[in-house]
């Protein structure tokens, strides 16, 4: 039976996993240098030597944040040594590279993706003759939890609406979603939330809701991004509705894409549109009584 990771072990594994960084840190136990949250202590046999930098530490705090929008921050500080060649500046950039437009999802828990927020060089006392210096990087968390609400469902719909447009996407909410996914060009992953719901009329049947959705598309080439967004907004202009998935039609209001947005944060495509929830269900038939006649 394979272990479900949670967060901060999936945050490890994807630093102490990327080659390329790996490759420029030092071993402790024979594997890369990441801790969470305090590094072991100098004298512990497992550094293998003097060779205790470069270092990766790790911490994150899932309070959110509603000014800046976000589920938590996690923080990463690169440890160097002046005496050593390389510096916090060249490690920085591989850090960034192994969040970018990755989902996370750890176990009975909710995807997660990291937004770069600042990075910040800061020295420590000299020690030994020697200086650490280092950069801390700090990143957004933000939550993508599940949009499914209750039939007829208005972010479903649109789930199914863009996955049959581009079937090779992963949409999250519809498609069985692993504990890492790496959102690339070829397959760009797409989040559909539920911004609002407001009842624009009702009569003796029928109540109107306008539902205001987001859509966000994950995917680290602009280009890409801009060209798909504009081919399921021009799409759902000419459609005019969107089937449910009980058959009712949910009729786009307004529709409005917006390619400069913030796609982690805000989403790209706002589309409202009008559906119905019906006041009575409609009354089958029982069946009382078989006869059965020869003919």
């Amino acid at each position: 039976m394979v272990r479900r990771m949670m967060l901060e072990e999936l945050i490890h594994k994807r630093f102490s996993g990327s080659e390329s960084l790996a490759k420029h840190l030092a071993l402790f136990c024979g594997t890369p240098a990441v801790f969470s949250p305090e590094p072991p202590d100098e004298s512990q046999e497992g550094w293998g030597g003097n060779i205790q930098y470069p270092q990766i530490i790790y911490n994150f705090d899932l309070q959110a944040n509603e000014e800046r929008h976000s589920a938590g921050t996690l923080s990463v500080s690169l440890l160097c040594q002046n005496t050593t060649e390389i510096t916090p500046e060249a490690i920085e950039p591989l850090v960034r590279d192994c969040l970018r437009d990755v989902i996370l999802k750890p176990a009975e828990g909710t995807p997660y993706c990291f937004a770069w927020a600042r990075t910040d060089a800061f020295t420590i006392d000299e020690k030994k003759g020697s200086v650490t210096i280092g950069s801390e990087v700090r990143f957004d968390i933000l939550e993508y939890p599940s949009q499914e609400t209750s039939d007829p469902d208005p972010v479903m719909a649109v789930n199914k609406y863009v996955k049959e447009l581009y079937p090779e996407c992963l949409i999250m909410g519809y498609d069985q979603m692993e504990e890492v996914t790496e959102a690339t060009a070829q397959r760009p992953v797409i989040y559909c939330r539920l911004m609002s719901a407001d009842k624009a009329r009702e009569t003796n049947t029928v109540a109107w809701m306008d539902g205001r959705i987001a859509v966000h598309i994950l995917c680290p080439e602009s280009g890409t991004r801009m060209k798909m967004a504009a081919a399921i907004a021009n799409r759902m202009s000419l459609d005019g509705e969107i089937i449910m998935l009980d058959h009712s039609p949910m009729y786009i209001k307004r529709l409005q894409a917006n390619y400069r947005s913030d796609y982690l944060k805000d989403g790209q495509i706002f589309v409202t549109g009008r559906y119905g929830l019906l006041r009575y269900r409609p009354k089958g038939h029982t069946l009382r009584s078989v006869r059965y006649e020869k003919i």
